[in-house]
C-alpha cells in the first residue's frame, strides 16, 4: 500500500514561528514531494501552508506551561491521526518530536531523520536540573540508533554529536539561515515605539533565556542614554530581566515585542541598527552555538555584536559582518563597540558586507542538501530502487 506522504515533519513548535521547520517543508514541497507537517498552530497557518503545497495537521497549543504535559497531549493527539500520517520518511524537528517520530517510523518501516538543531544532551536551561537533563540524554540515546541521518545547524555540533554517539553516517550540516531577500531599510521600530530619530536601536531576537547576554545589554543602557533595547521574542527569563531593568531605571528603554510570524520577522529586524548575540558558554550547546539570529541580522543588513564563541567568531571574521567581543567582555568594551558601529561611515561598511554575505548565507544555498538527502532514499527501507514518489 502506497504511503500518502513522502515526508512527514513532526514538530512540537508553533509552526508559524519555527523558521527551520517552515524552510525544510517548503524545500521539499518545492521539489514536488508530498509533504505534511504535524505540530502546533492556528488554522490560518495551515491554510497558508496548504496554498504552498504543504498539508498540515495542526492543533492550537494547549494552555499548559509544563513541557511534559504539552508533550503527552501532543502524543495523544497525534495517535488520533496515525493512519492519516503514514509516510515514507519522518522528520523529527527536535528532540521532543524524536520519540514519536521514531515510533511512527518503526511501525510503518519508514526512514527517520532527526534535526538536532541544538545539542539536546547539553542544554543550558537544564544545567541545574541533572535529572531532567539525564532524561533528555536517555531519550536521545534510545532513539538515535533508529535514525537514518542526523541533521545539525553547524559543523561543531556535527562533530560533538558524532563523537558522542558514533553515528553510522556523519550528521548533515544544514545552516539555520533565512531565505534570500533584500528587506528595505525602514524606521518601523522607531515609528511603532515612538523613538527619537537619534536613538541607537539595539535588537535581540529569539528565546529569552539565561545565558543570552541580555543582562549586559540592559546594563549598557545605563552607559548610553541614547540607546534602546528591543526584544523580538519571549521566554521564562523575561521577568528577571524586567526586574533588573526597573532596578537600573531603564525599563522605559527596554521594549518587549514578543514573537512575530517568521514571514514578518526580517522587516522588523531591518529597522534596527545593531543586532546582539552575546551568547555565554554556560553549556556545551551554547558554547558551540551558531544561532539563526546572526544570519537574520545579516540578511536584514545590520551588523552584529557577538561573543567570541568558536563558531560565531569564525563566521563574523570570515564575512566581516560584525564585531566580536571577548567572552568575558566588559561594559566598556560593549559600549565602545556600539559607539563605533553607530558611526554612519562604519555602519554603512558593515551594511554593505552584510548584503554581500547574505547571498551565500541564505536558505537557497542549503536547499540542494535537502534535495540530495531525500532523493537518495529508496522508496522503502527494504528496497534499493526508486526515489520517493513525487506529485
Amino acid at each position: 500500500m502506497r504511503a500518502p506522504w513522502d515526508i512527514c515533519i513532526v514538530s512540537m513548535s508553533d509552526v508559524a514561528y519555527d523558521a527551520r521547520t517552515l524552510n525544510v517543508a517548503r524545500s521539499f514541497a518545492r521539489e514536488g514531494y508530498r509533504v505534511c507537517v504535524l505540530g502546533w498552530g492556528e488554522a490560518a497557518t495551515g491554510h497558508r501552508l496548504q496554498r504552498q503545497g504543504i498539508a498540515t495537521f495542526l492543533r492550537v497549543r494547549p494552555p499548559v506551561r509544563r513541557t511534559r504535559w504539552q508533550w503527552l497531549m501532543f502524543i495523544a493527539w497525534t495517535l488520533q491521526h496515525w493512519r492519516r500520517i503514514r509516510s515514507r520518511a519522518y522528520w523529527a524537528a527536535d528532540l521532543y518530536a524524536l520519540p514519536l517520530a521514531t515510533l511512527l517510523a518503526r511501525y510503518y518501516r519508514a526512514y527517520l531523520f532527526y534535526d538536532s538543531r541544538e545539542l539536546f544532551f547539553a542544554l543550558a536551561a537544564l544545567r541545574h536540573r541533572p535529572l531532567t537533563q539525564g532524561f533528555h540524554q536517555w531519550i536521545e540515546a534510545r532513539c538515535i540508533g533508529s535514525v537514518e541521518r542526523c541533521i545539525v545547524s553547524g559543523q561543531r555540533d556535527a562533530d560533538a554529536l558524532q563523537q558522542r554517539y558514533r553515528l553510522r553516517k556523519p550528521p548533515l550540516v544544514l545552516l539555520n539561515v533565512p531565505p534570500y531577500r533584500v528587506p528595505a531599510r525602514t524606521d518601523l521600530l522607531r515609528h511603532r515605539l515612538r523613538l527619537p530619530a537619534h536613538s541607537i536601536v539595539l535588537l535581540y531576537q529569539g528565546a529569552v533565556h539565561e545565558g543570552r547576554g541580555l543582562e549586559h545589554a540592559i546594563g549598557l543602557l545605563c552607559r548610553l542614554p541614547e540607546a534602546v533595547l528591543c526584544v523580538l521574542g519571549d521566554g521564562i527569563y523575561r521577568s528577571t530581566l524586567e526586574r533588573m531593568a526597573t532596578e537600573f531605571r531603564v525599563s522605559n528603554r527596554v521594549h518587549w515585542l514578543g514573537w512575530h510570524p517568521y514571514e514578518e520577522l526580517l522587516d522588523w529586524t531591518a529597522s534596527a541598527d545593531i543586532g546582539l548575540a552575546l551568547i555565554e558558554p554556560i553549556s556545551r550547546s551554547y558554547e558551540l552555538a551558531l544561532p539563526n539570529k546572526v544570519f537574520e541580522y545579516c540578511m536584514a543588513g545590520i551588523p552584529t555584536i557577538a561573543t567570541a564563541l568558536p563558531a560565531l567568531r569564525e563566521l563574523l571574521h570570515q564575512h566581516r559582518i560584525g564585531v566580536v567581543l571577548p567572552i568575558d567582555f566588559t561594559l566598556d568594551e560593549l559600549c565602545r563597540a556600539v559607539r563605533t558601529l553607530h558611526i554612519p561611515e562604519v555602519w554603512h561598511q558593515y551594511h554593505k558586507r552584510c548584503r554581500e554575505a547574505a547571498t551565500q548565507l541564505c536558505w537557497e544555498a542549503q536547499h540542494p542538501k535537502l534535495v540530495e538527502l531525500l532523493a537518495s532514499m529508496p522508496s522503502s527501507p527494504c528496497s534499493s530502487s526508486s526515489a520517493p514518489a513525487r506529485t
